[in-house]
């Protein structure tokens, strides 16, 4: 059993890591806003520790880092202070980490090893904090997964509530996705095996789809047609910001896709999920109800 914080472990990521960490009978701290939130108290029920504080928050950091043999981290993009706040962020998880000899297993992107602009400030911040982690004497381990099947579950965007499911890629493009549920896996398999992973990066993704593929799973899980519609370049731009729209401009010109065959053969001990088999995972009656 080893002793894990999970920093955001009320989001996506940080809640399927410590879900994992919990069913394999680890000793899981949680790193929450509020101790108040749903899901903070489930969280607790379920047998995990809770920790106030957040990434800006140093003494709280430490205080719930105190101890534990492994920290699952991530920076936390899109706030207010832009791409600096999240530099920040990234910079006190590995320096805490760092300073309590723990192991970190660092949520980053792919490509974050890399030093070149993308004019995507959100994957900038990441090389910058990878980087900052590379100079350091810290015992860690990086994933960097690709693009989210979960963001099909931003309504809002992927319009599924409405019948379709809406993207700015051409219907034939095809575009490397990771779910969370694999980034957890791997995860939690570093966290066992620290002799094995720690100074490892790895760039990871579960299944590569096209729009019009995406769309006929969906149809099929779903047991109604869900035709793909590609989304005007300009309407994200006015939905989502000049920094998605580009972020989805470089997947459409992309030709660099992750090997996942050979990712599944390098690490069989992760419970790798196709397309499918996420969407088959998922509780559709909870999510189209918003």
């Amino acid at each position: 059993m080893t002793k894990t914080v999970v920093i955001g472990a009320t989001g996506r990521q940080g809640g399927a890591v410590t879900h994992l960490l919990l069913e394999r009978g680890h000793e899981v701290v949680a790193y929450v806003r509020s101790e108040e939130s749903p899901a903070a108290k489930k969280l607790s029920a379920q047998g995990a520790r809770l920790a106030v504080g957040d990434l800006a928050d140093p003494e709280a950091l430490q205080r719930a880092c105190a101890g534990a043999e492994a920290v699952f981290g991530l920076s936390v993009p899109f706030g207010e202070g832009g791409k600096d706040e999240e530099v920040a962020q990234g910079r006190l998880l590995v320096d805490t980490v760092g300073r309590l000899d723990a192991h970190l297993v660092y949520s980053s992107v792919r490509g974050g090893d890399r030093m070149e602009a993308t004019s995507v400030d959100h994957a900038d911040s990441k090389q910058i904090i990878e980087a900052y982690l590379r100079e350091r004497p810290v015992r860690a381990t990086v994933l960097g997964p690709v693009y989210f099947m979960e963001n099909a579950l931003n309504l809002g965007f992927s319009r599924l509530g409405e019948g379709m499911l809406a993207n700015p890629l051409t219907p034939g493009k095809p575009l490397d996705q990771v779910t969370v549920l694999d980034i957890a896996g791997l995860a939690v398999h570093a966290v066992e095996n620290p002799g094995e992973f720690i100074g490892e990066r790895i760039d990871i993704a579960s299944d590569r789809v096209t729009g019009q593929e995406a769309a006929r799973i969906l149809s099929d899980v779903l047991g109604r047609e869900i035709p793909y519609q590609q989304m005007p370049m300009d309407m994200v731009r006015k939905w989502a910001g000049e920094e998605v729209a580009t972020m989805f401009e470089n997947f459409e010109n992309n030709t660099d896709f992750i090997d996942i065959d050979g990712l599944r053969a390098k690490y069989p001990a992760v419970r790798w999920h196709s397309y499918a088999d996420w969407a088959k995972s998922v509780d559709w009656d909870k999510a189209l109800a918003g």
